[in-house]
């Protein structure tokens, strides 16, 4: 029981203490807090909803516990899964960088790398952010490595769930490229 609280913490509290870019990397966080999901494996819970707060070394997400309807639960962790995809300030808002199948990176406005996602993907991108993804993308500047929720690979949800979830975050997503050129640096 011990280890599972302790766990249920990890998943909340990140570690910020080896980032070079500390105070870009928190205040890049909190611009995209609002569109950004966050996963916690040891719940297995989507919070669309959270506040965000920061000590000196570390970074806390406190769930919305008024709203229940923002935390989705029972989300197999098989149903996240890592993108390579990285979000980083720009002086034009969120640069997206991509890896190429040539193992060659490209950065990308936000809505046209997204664009370009749904196209491969045939069907919606569901970003989700989870501990370990904040992190230096170069010496001076942050970024968030993306996850996504695979609605089909959470089978132990119905039909209706998985619809609801998706919507909700596409919503999210959809939202963020509206307002990418407004969060840079």
């Amino acid at each position: 029981m011990r280890e599972r609280k302790l766990a249920i913490v990890a998943d909340l509290h990140w570690s910020i203490e080896e980032m070079r870019a500390k105070e870009t990397g928190k205040r890049f966080l909190l611009n995209l807090a609002q569109f950004l999901p966050v996963y916690s494996p040891a719940l297995r819970q989507i919070y669309s909803d959270y506040d965000t707060y920061f000590t000196k070394t570390a970074v806390v997400i406190l769930p919305d516990q008024a709203d229940f309807t923002t935390t989705y639960s029972h989300i197999p962790e098989e149903s996240i899964k890592a993108t390579g995809i990285l979000l980083h300030p720009t002086p034009d808002g969120i640069g997206v960088n991509l890896r190429l199948r040539n193992h060659r990176s490209v950065t990308l406005p936000l809505e046209k790398a997204f664009n370009i996602i749904r196209t491969q993907l045939r069907g919606p991108f569901l970003p989700i952010i989870k501990r370990g993804d904040l992190r230096d993308f170069d010496q001076l500047t942050p970024c968030l490595h993306l996850n996504a929720l695979v609605a089909a690979a959470a089978d132990s949800l119905s039909r209706f769930e998985r619809m609801d979830i998706m919507r909700a975050l596409e919503e999210r997503t959809q939202e963020l490229q509206l307002s990418a050129h407004l969060l840079g640096v």
